[in-house]
């Protein structure tokens, strides 16, 4: 019996000492890591939601947002000049390139709509990037290293860095701005600053 107890105690000695890797978050079967490194700085996991869209709730991506130091506040979301990021998974068979760039727009018009000249030639780049489809399983991710800029990622590889804090600001303003445009935004940005 003291065998049985003494194993017992050591194989649970061992399993405490061996990384969990546990994912921090998981909806509607996509998990995403707990912390991301940007730049040589943590951002942590801080909040998840389902992007939906028409009045049947199609479910097309969760999305997650990631901080280095983690906010309620929307405002600070925008505007903190902190390393962050957001990701998004896609749950949808498919939304065509046309469809994801005329999202972009709307959303950068809507939430940022006296940006300067310089400001709005960076959206445009960043919208000209999404000219193929996106289809069930892709991810795409948006990584804001102060200094540096946002890296859009798409299924783990680097695109393009588009510098700026505004223009860090202007793209994070398209899930935690006022004027979200549809109902499933709305939910979306409830869901993750319930999260925190």
């Amino acid at each position: 019996m003291k065998k049985i107890l003494a194993l017992t105690l050591m194989f649970l000695f061992t399993a405490a000492l061996i990384p969990q890797g546990v994912p921090a978050g998981e909806l509607a079967g996509v998990t995403m890591d707990n912390t991301i490194q940007i730049g040589g700085r943590t951002a942590a996991l801080a909040g998840m939601g389902i992007r939906t869209k028409t009045f049947l709730k199609v479910k097309v991506y969760v999305a997650g947002l990631y901080m280095e130091t983690p906010s309620k506040d929307p405002g600070n979301i925008i505007a903190s000049d902190q390393a962050k990021a957001m990701e998004m998974a896609y749950l949808y068979k498919k939304v065509d390139g046309e469809k994801l760039q005329e999202a972009w727009r709307e959303g950068f018009e809507a939430n940022t709509p006296a940006a300067t000249p310089d400001l709005k030639n960076r959206m445009d780049r960043f919208v000209s990037l999404f000219s193929e489809a996106a289809v069930e399983g892709d991810r795409h991710v948006f990584q804001y290293e102060p200094g540096k800029g946002t890296t859009i990622i798409f299924n783990g590889q680097p695109k393009a860095t588009i510098e700026g804090s505004d223009f860090a600001g202007a793209l994070l303003a398209i899930w935690f701005g006022e004027k979200l445009g549809d109902g499933g935004l709305k939910e979306l940005k409830r869901s993750i600053l319930e999260g925190m």
